[in-house]
């Protein structure tokens, strides 16, 4: 996969691959944005070496740390990790950037520099970082400016950076057209983008129940429709989306794509047999009166669709301890189900949120992963029949909380 990517993608000769996260970011313990990770040499290179191992056979141009320490050292400064193995081994001569200000972490997270400057020696005379990717100050400049008046020695490594910057930039033209591809702007959310962004939603969501067969749903049948998830695309979205941490709440901001509501009511056409309400955020936070609400509609109906799961978040700000969903969104849908009507859960997910024993209390469970703009009608058609759900988890969902120390993998 590896290698299929970074060649379509620098297919172009416009476009620079970026392999990232070099190396063992998805073995943190906790699952968290920056943590120490312990690792074998021999589970290294044999698991997670392997596919950067392809990206470099495939010519990738280049590559980013990560915010992590490997037994003990942080990445940004490990030489054996960025030299030894990926220079001199891999023999890989393409750019390196940093994640964001993981240099200034030397000082702010690891605690292995006193400032800034002492954080920009470390990282310049210990490892063969091309680029400090960080945008609001000039901290990274400052410091290698004081590393070359102290050590003018380091000169020749300042230079060989440049040199793998500048030697980017012409393979991809940039110093004769800045923007490359800004032509094609308008090309982006065709008619053949949404339809292969539609095909992808629909290959990925996964059928984890169903039982008694109460999918698909017939269009005639008695439906309630409630949860955060089910009018809101940003929440089908996650973060990256609009902004850094996504964005929800507001469906304008996404004019190619569709609500799982707006998809229902399409199908069904907009017959009376579908009722809307929702009382719950994604906190799990609702009120007594949005739940008695919520409970009248669902007596009154034979299936109960609740659109569930996280809200939009990336990287350090997405950190969590506990892998279960909020207790309020559990207790919400076990609500409703004991109200008689048939639940059918719809989860949209960065991460195998734990369900507890709701899964005990609802007849199916769909997990729509973030499908994104045109997750709302997969799902939708998944739910009517339209679509036959053939996605499979690429991840283990546990039942249950984990009995012993075990990784979480966020990214």
């Amino acid at each position: 996969m590896a290698d299929a990517i970074v060649r379509g993608l620098q297919s172009n000769g416009s476009t620079a691959a970026c392999m990232k996260h070099w190396i063992v970011y998805t073995k943190t313990p906790t699952g968290h944005d920056k943590d120490a990770v312990t690792v074998s040499d021999y589970d290294l290179l044999n698991y997670f070496l392997p596919p950067f191992k392809a990206a470099v056979g495939a010519g990738v141009l280049s590559a980013m740390e990560n915010y992590i320490s490997v037994n003990g050292v942080p990445l940004v400064s490990n030489t054996k990790l960025m030299n030894a193995l990926l220079r001199d081994d891999l023999g890989w001569d393409g750019m390196m950037v940093t994640d964001y200000a993981e240099i200034d972490q030397l000082a702010d997270f690891h605690r292995v520099a006193r400032t800034y400057d002492e954080a920009t020696r470390i990282s310049l005379t210990r490892v063969s970082v091309d680029m400090s990717m960080i945008a609001t100050d000039d901290s990274f400049m400052n410091g290698t400016k004081a590393l070359l008046e102290q050590s003018p020695q380091y000169l020749a490594r300042v230079k060989a950076s440049a040199r793998r910057v500048v030697k980017l930039k012409l393979q991809l033209g940039l110093y004769d057209n800045p923007v490359p591809g800004e032509a094609n702007v308008d090309l982006i959310g065709s008619e053949n983008d949404t339809a292969t962004a539609l095909e992808l939603a629909r290959e990925s969501i996964v059928l984890l129940k169903n039982n008694d067969s109460v999918l698909p749903l017939a269009e005639d049948a008695s439906v309630f429709l409630t949860g955060h998830a089910a009018d809101d695309i940003g929440l089908q979205c996650g973060g990256w989306t609009i902004e850094w941490q996504g964005y929800a709440g507001h469906n304008e901001l996404y004019p190619l794509g569709s609500t799982m509501k707006e998809n229902i009511e399409s199908i069904t056409g907009n017959s009376s047999s579908v009722s809307y309400f929702n009382g719950l955020n994604y906190t799990g936070e609702y009120s007594d009166a949005d739940l008695a609400t919520a409970t009248e509609y669902a007596s009154r109906a034979e299936f109960t669709v609740a659109a569930i799961g996280e809200g939009p978040y990336a990287e350090k700000p997405g950190d969590i301890n506990d892998l279960a969903l909020p207790a309020g969104q559990i207790e919400y849908v076990k609500q409703l189900a004991s109200t008689g009507t048939k639940v059918i859960v719809v989860l949209f997910e960065g991460r195998p949120r734990l369900l507890g024993d709701l899964t005990d209390s609802v007849y199916a469970v769909i997990d729509g992963l973030l499908a994104c703009e045109m997750g709302g009608q997969a799902v939708a058609e998944i739910l009517y029949g339209k679509v036959n759900p053939s996605g499979r988890l690429p991840i283990t969902y546990r039942r249950t909380p984990p009995t012993s120390r075990w990784c979480i993998t966020t990214q």
